[in-house]
């Protein structure tokens, strides 16, 4: 076992997922892996199991406020500071932990700030985001294997679940559908409420013992209860309602989840939820979710696709509207059965 090293995580819940593999790798060679986060992300970190040791820094607060939570990393003995973000700040955020090897890919002219300056793949648009965050981690520590690892797999003990399930009225001795209707980045990326709904009722005409339950962000209410109205059907809406650590064991029971691409599809992966996600606008090439039974439902009607802007360009989000209700059911029936 070597010495500690330090790691800039990323700034979303779905990003610090696909981190999770160069981070477990990490753990099996160093005594100490540090990771600094955002405190809203903590939680993600933790739930991974990984022996990790949690610095929760607001990195998009006042620079000398970040500068003064920064000082504990500076303290400590690490051979390097890796910076997974592509950012600036990310690159001063490292530079700030004053290893003397600040790690991190050759992007947006932080290069001076950079000890290893890791170029890019030509074809990175064509990688997955974990094999890039997997490189740079083998650059600091080359004596890890060529191949990527999987993604932790994480669960919760029985009796836990049974008590967060009880708290949010849903019956552990019935199978229920996780429904996660929102996505944080943008509007482009939500399938809309109304096939949520028609979606809702095939389940439930098919499986009329099933429990839909319906999540997300305490932004997305109107949301929920859009689905709820016009599907006509009794949902338990617990949308705004559960912490991280709550969500991801009422997904973790769950006989498959349907959701927009999202941090809540990413979180999916480290319970092995079966999970189908309609895709427009992002390229699940990078982004997918790392476990086997993820089915992405991909548009293919609009010559921007992937566009990965936060609203369609064209005004029409006619991509994700091409994915209609018995399309996206058709998958979602094969991952129940």
């Amino acid at each position: 076992m070597s010495e500690a090293i330090i790691v800039i995580g990323l700034n979303w819940l779905g990003d610090v997922v696909m981190s999770l593999p160069a981070i477990s790798a990490a753990c099996s060679i160093h005594k100490e892996v540090h990771v600094v986060t955002r405190p809203h992300l903590a939680d993600v970190y933790e739930l991974s199991g990984l022996p990790l040791v949690i610095h929760k820094v607001a990195t998009n607060d006042n620079p000398l406020k970040v500068i003064k939570s920064m000082k504990p990393l500076s303290r400590i003995l690490a051979s390097s500071a890796i910076t997974l973000p592509d950012s600036l700040r990310g690159a001063i955020l490292a530079k700030l932990c004053k290893t003397g090897n600040v790690i991190g890919f050759n992007v947006q002219a932080r290069g001076l700030l950079l000890n290893k300056k890791v170029e890019k793949p030509k074809d990175f648009k064509l990688i997955h985001e974990s094999k890039l965050h997997y490189m740079l981690m083998r650059e600091a520590i080359p004596e890890l294997p060529e191949k990527t690892p999987d993604l932790p797999l994480c669960s919760f003990q029985k009796e836990e679940h049974y008590k967060i399930c009880k708290k949010f009225n849903i019956d552990t001795n019935k199978e229920y559908i996780v429904l996660a209707p929102g996505a944080a980045f943008g509007a482009a990326k939500r399938w809309p409420p109304e096939y949520y709904a028609e979606i809702t009722k095939l389940i439930v005409e098919k499986y009329p013992k099933i429990q839909i339950t319906i999540t997300g962000g305490n932004t997305e209410t109107d949301i929920s209860k859009e689905i709820a109205e016009k599907s006509n059907i009794s949902v338990i809406d617990i949308v705004g309602k559960t912490n991280l650590k709550e969500l991801a064991c009422i997904i973790s029971g769950a006989k498959c989840l349907l959701a927009n691409d999202s941090g809540t599809m990413h979180l999916a992966a480290l319970y092995r939820t079966p999970t189908v996600v309609p895709v427009g606008p992002t390229d699940m090439t990078r982004t997918g979710a790392l476990n086997d039974n993820f089915v992405p439902v991909i548009a293919g009607n609009c010559p921007k696709i992937p566009c990965r802007q936060r609203t369609c360009p064209l005004h029409t989000d006619d991509c994700m509207k091409s994915l209609k209700p018995p399309l996206v059911f058709h998958f979602l029936e094969e991952l129940i059965s």
